[in-house]
């Protein structure tokens, strides 16, 4: 996120144009929110009527886990129905709440502080030299963990400066020195970040690798929310591999490639639809043919609930599901997309401000201002 975010302006201060680096920070404010706030919209009411037309009620009465517990039921009536929308809509971008329809967007809101964190530090540095700008970002990481504890995350903001030091790097003679010995350490960092971003915090004590990393991380690293260190090995095996192909010319070629390039593209639009789909069609495909099975009631799983049918089953459900959620966020992308950017435009305009003609703006052109503009 940080990476992503910060590349542009940091190209523009590196080729003296801070002016543009500014305007383009000062503007993503407003987008940063809307791009991410209008698909997520979007997503909840398509899961909020599937929901309410019965299109999840395989998933609900399953014994698979995630599906029956983040699965609701239908409303009661369609005035509860509208409210439960309304609270879902707002429960995404509140912290320790979860958007019952889409249990996959809890991530939004740390998404968006993160974005904020990032905007702020580059407007705070962007007139520094590499150097000092380097150094403050560093005290500003540091300076994040406080914050981001108390959001839940803990290394939320740490990650996303990170991410715009990382940018900074990518942009440095240093990735050209290091391509001698990159090619010796790319493939032992991409598969140690690897390693690291499976750990688990579910059952994380029935198996010796995790119970490795869990006693490292519980003298080590900082807990989220939840209580668990996923997040925290999610996070440094993120900024690692990161590192790793800002550094490798091989990494860098390969994720160049037109598949996952097209993955690239399409990568938020998974993120919003595959919890819909895992919930509709894979559970359609996945529990077709099975009959509910007697289960004990322990306060979690149903009474009643269709059990997990075989591998080949599992696996069928699985690829049929891949490419439905493949071909839709290619269609989310393709359609979508551009009205969300249409929509975005039309909203930064409406809301630009028109500055006297000293600051760079006719004063022609100030149509409705609020106080009388002096003529001398």
């Amino acid at each position: 996120m940080g990476f992503v975010n910060a590349l542009k302006p940091l190209q523009l201060v590196r080729s003296g144009q801070a002016e543009s680096a500014l305007d383009k920070l000062a503007r993503s404010s407003l987008s940063r929110i809307l791009r991410l706030m209008l698909p997520a919209t979007l997503a909840t009411s398509i899961s909020w009527l599937f929901c309410q037309l019965g299109f999840y009620e395989s998933a609900r009465n399953s014994d698979a886990y995630w599906l029956m517990v983040y699965t609701p039921a239908p409303s009661s009536s369609i005035a509860w129905a509208l409210h439960d929308l309304a609270t879902a809509l707002k429960q995404t971008w509140m912290f320790n709440y979860i958007n019952i329809y889409d249990q996959p967007q809890w991530a939004l809101i740390f998404l968006l502080q993160g974005s904020f964190m990032v905007i702020g530090a580059l407007l705070l540095t962007v007139r520094m030299s590499p150097r000092w700008r380097t150094a403050a970002l560093i005290i500003l990481a540091l300076w994040t963990i406080d914050l981001s504890h108390t959001m839940g995350d803990p290394l939320t903001g740490p990650a996303s400066i990170s991410g715009i030091l990382l940018a900074e790097l990518s942009l440095t003679f240093y990735p050209q020195r290091l391509s001698s010995v990159s090619k010796f350490l790319t493939a032992p960092l991409c598969l140690f970040s690897l390693f690291l971003m499976s750990y688990t915090g579910v059952a994380w004590e029935q198996a010796s690798w995790t119970r490795v990393l869990f006693r490292f991380a519980s003298r080590y690293l900082p807990m989220d929310k939840a209580g668990s260190y996923e997040r925290a090995y999610g996070t440094i095996g993120a900024i690692i591999l990161i590192l790793t192909m800002v550094n490798s010319p091989t990494m860098r070629w390969l994720l160049s490639r037109k598949p996952l390039r097209f993955l690239g593209r399409i990568s938020f639009a998974i993120y919003l639809l595959h919890g819909i789909v895992l919930r509709s069609v894979f559970a359609w495909v996945l529990f077709s043919g099975v009959n509910k099975a007697e289960a004990e009631p322990d306060g979690v799983y149903p009474e009643h609930g269709y059990p997990v049918p075989g591998f080949v089953h599992c696996g069928v459900a699985t690829i049929i599901a891949g490419v439905v959620i493949l071909t839709a966020s290619h269609i989310w992308h393709e359609v979508m997309e551009p009205w969300f950017g249409k929509m975005t435009s039309m909203a930064e305009h409406a809301v630009s401000a028109s500055l006297p003609a000293v600051y760079g703006v006719n004063v022609e052109d100030e149509k409705d201002p609020i106080l009388p503009i002096r003529e001398d």
